[in-house]
């Protein structure tokens, strides 16, 4: 299985390259060491195993869209003068859009947990949490049934470690 983690530093996500040890703190708190993937070891921090580790987000594909609802907390990208970076945040509204050859055009009205900022983000920026799997499988189905293909697949999660 593949993780991410909530660095300390500056509160984003990163891809998990490896955890390295645990320990129990003296307040009971369970942690991990762990090493981002593409930073040196000179960067491996202790997190909390409960609070800032969980499996990988999922890029989403040109056809996923319809797996992101509001309501949703997503992994986004978020873009500033200082900084890009992922961080957790909230669908706040969805405008679904016909796609065209480019893929998805739908829009997704998100509000940043870390800093309660909120922008309009194309699917690219967003990566789904694996317990929405199963609606991507559903709307798989549904377009089989209607005798729709799988259309190109298109990875987005471009920039996360990879």
């Amino acid at each position: 299985m593949e993780y991410e983690a909530r660095s300390a530093r500056d509160g984003a996500w990163y891809d998990v390259a490896s955890l390295l040890a645990h320990r129990k703190t003296e307040s009971g708190e369970e942690q991990v060491l762990v090493r981002f993937f593409g930073f040196a070891d000179e960067e491996d921090e202790w997190v909390s195993a409960r609070l800032s580790v969980r499996p990988r987000s999922l890029p989403c594909e040109g056809s996923e869209c319809v797996a992101v609802l509001p309501g949703d907390v997503v992994l986004c990208f978020q873009e500033a003068s200082d900084q890009a970076l992922y961080f957790d945040a909230d669908v706040r509204d969805v405008q679904r859009r016909r796609h065209d050859v480019r893929g998805c055009r739908c829009r997704f009205w998100v509000r940043y947990r870390h800093d309660n900022t909120e922008e309009v983000v194309p699917l690219r920026k967003i990566c789904r949490r694996p317990e929405t799997e199963y609606r991507v499988k559903a709307a798989q189905q549904v377009t089989k049934a209607m005798g729709g293909g799988e259309g190109k697949k298109e990875s987005v999660k471009a920039g996360k470690g990879n």
